[in-house]
């Protein structure tokens, strides 16, 4: 499969589907994208930079992600995650938190990290990055926040930004690479892009995120020394299950592309 065969089934699941769609994905060939700059609700995806960001200053000796905090000093935030469902006695490392934060999507690791980080520090790294699109303009779960106007955005084109710098970046030294590449290889969601994939064969770092009429995905993909860079964002979807099949069978298309690629 060449990459224009594989932008053509791309783009023949999303003109299958209903709602809004946008990709971007980079291959060695190249890319294909379809409104990879368009602006998206970030749902979850927001929580990428906020941990590149929490890497960041541990590097600098800003945070030390091996102090533990007392989860009864915490406010808590409801929807996907296990923090607030345990006793307020508890407590964790920052490095849990951060675990969390990503391979479960727990929205009160992230605000935890918002706080001991910063939200300035996190949209100056966007703004370093030149991710115009994003913005992290709330903590999650904040419904007041949104009422107020203030949301979190991203963009396609920007996830992969933010993938590439994860991947093969300079601005995380590469201990703090491999540490956050390990934490996404440890995603529990596996049921969007990775659905039809061959786990036996692909290595699959990925970051989910969802909200009322919105199912997004994104990861690197790695077959040997083959590499793929994906992110499929969606937004407006009448039912969630079809938008979850959608990027089901566009996990599908890219593992049969790594598979031929490989092949060739």
């Amino acid at each position: 499969m060449k990459l224009n065969e594989l932008n053509s089934r791309v783009n023949g699941i999303i003109e299958a589907h209903n709602g809004d769609y946008a990709f971007r994905i980079e291959t060695e060939e190249g890319h294909i994208e379809y409104r990879d700059d368009d602006i998206f609700p970030a749902a979850s995806l927001i929580k990428i930079p906020i941990l590149m960001e929490s890497f960041r200053l541990a590097e600098q000796k800003l945070i030390d992600l091996s102090s533990k905090i007392s989860l009864h000093q915490e406010g808590k935030a409801g929807g996907a995650g296990v923090l607030h469902l345990l006793s307020r006695e508890a407590t964790v490392t920052l490095a849990d938190v951060l675990m969390l934060m990503i391979t479960v999507s727990d929205n009160m690791a992230a605000n935890i990290m918002i706080e001991r980080t910063g939200m300035d520090r996190i949209n100056a790294l966007l703004a370093e990055m030149g991710c115009s699109k994003t913005v992290l303009g709330r903590r999650l779960m904040d419904f007041e926040a949104v009422k107020q106007g203030k949301n979190n955005f991203t963009s396609a084109r920007d996830v992969i930004l933010l993938l590439k710098e994860i991947g093969r970046g300079r601005m995380l030294k590469e201990e703090s690479r491999k540490a956050i590449l390990q934490i996404l290889q440890n995603q529990q969601f596996r049921y969007k892009l990775p659905a039809y994939m061959d786990e036996e064969t692909i290595m699959i770092a990925n970051k989910t995120g969802e909200l009322e009429g919105v199912e997004h995905d994104a990861g690197i993909f790695t077959l040997k020394e083959t590499k793929i860079y994906a992110a499929v964002l969606t937004n407006n979807l009448p039912d969630e299950a079809e938008g979850r099949q959608a990027l089901s069978l566009i996990g599908k298309a890219l593992n049969d592309y790594m598979l031929s690629y490989q092949k060739n």
